[in-house]
């Protein structure tokens, strides 16, 4: 297990291979990826730099490298304003790092560092308005992209919430959530794959998404949000992205996300009952991200009664709950 002080070391080797006179490293924090702020002697000019140690195997370079090549593109195409990355000496997005701390290469990105403030509190209707143009705005793009060859990113299918699902089992094997109560999770995750398989994917509803569009993945400067976290982007549902930041909105800013979002993309006839699936989905997927900490099992299965209760039994009863239910 590396150090805070280890992982600097790996951040300032890297540095040497970018075009960047930087002066001090400021620590961030651990989750997936390790990062440090770069600062310079220009305040205006600062750096995020993300050491890449997430477990998953299909972590690779070219993996890695086809986040930060959408990100390119949305540079490129769009006013959007997004973490643009910074391409070492050699050209290339991402930068391996072989250092006698680790037995593996390390591999190191870098992004020019987004202004703004993260929300500690519920947005506005105002700020709601312009995230829900913010996901259209990513969404319009998605439709009129071409991914390169070799484009390689998640896929979020039926086979990446059975994954979730099983993982959440886990909390059952730990005898933190009783089995009895987990029925009603396999049943709900049966329903939703059966939404996914039989939804037809078209340009107009499915491509490349955020897929974590949520209040720590964006920060406001002044009333814009400005999206700060694209690693876990890849292929999914239009809508499957949008429900990931519903989990975190009122029913009310909710309401004023769909009428923001559909002024510039169109939403489906169904989209309520296909939002309320992968609403559920995204549920299960965020409780079996944090059912992998530890520290984070026991209020997992604290919460996990009053979760089922109000929106998985209201699921698979066919109750609508998504826009007259108070927040996520």
């Amino acid at each position: 297990m590396l150090s805070e002080e280890d992982y600097a070391k790996v951040a300032k080797k890297a540095l040497h291979q970018y075009p960047i006179n930087w002066e001090k490293l400021v620590y961030l924090g651990k989750s997936d990826n390790v990062t440090f702020q770069v600062q310079t002697n220009n305040n205006n000019q600062k750096f995020l730099i993300k050491i890449h140690i997430s477990t998953i195997s299909i972590q690779s370079k070219g993996y890695i490298t086809s986040e930060l090549i959408w990100l390119e593109a949305l540079v490129k195409d769009t006013n959007l304003v997004v973490p643009v990355p910074v391409r070492n000496l050699q050209g290339d997005l991402v930068t391996e790092i072989s250092t006698d701390l680790s037995e593996n290469t390390i591999m190191v990105t870098i992004h020019h560092w987004i202004h703004g403030s993260v929300l500690q509190r519920e947005p506005t209707s105002n700020e709601t308005e312009n995230l829900a143009l913010l996901m259209a705005a990513l969404h319009k793009h998605s439709m009129q992209w071409n991914a390169p060859e070799g484009f390689n990113r998640p896929i979020y299918n039926s086979d990446h919430l059975y994954s979730s699902l099983n993982q959440l089992k886990q909390l059952v094997n730990l005898e933190l959530i009783s089995s009895e109560v987990f029925v009603h999770v396999e049943e709900s995750a049966h329903k939703i794959a059966n939404v996914i398989q039989n939804h037809k994917r078209l340009p107009s509803n499915w491509g490349i998404i955020h897929s974590d569009l949520h209040e720590s993945n964006y920060v406001f400067y002044e009333d814009t949000p400005q999206p700060i976290d694209f690693s876990n982007c890849g292929y999914g549902f239009y809508l499957f992205d949008m429900a990931e930041t519903f989990l975190h909105l009122s029913s009310d800013n909710r309401k004023v996300f769909i009428s923001s979002y559909s002024k510039v993309n169109q939403l489906e006839e169904n989209y309520v009952e296909l939002l309320e699936a992968f609403f559920i989905w995204s549920i299960i997927r965020t409780f079996a991200f944090h059912s992998l900490n530890p520290n984070e099992q026991q209020s997992l299965a604290a919460n996990f009664p009053s979760v089922i209760e109000n929106y998985f039994r209201k699921y698979l009863k066919g109750e609508k709950f998504l826009l007259n239910y108070g927040a996520g």
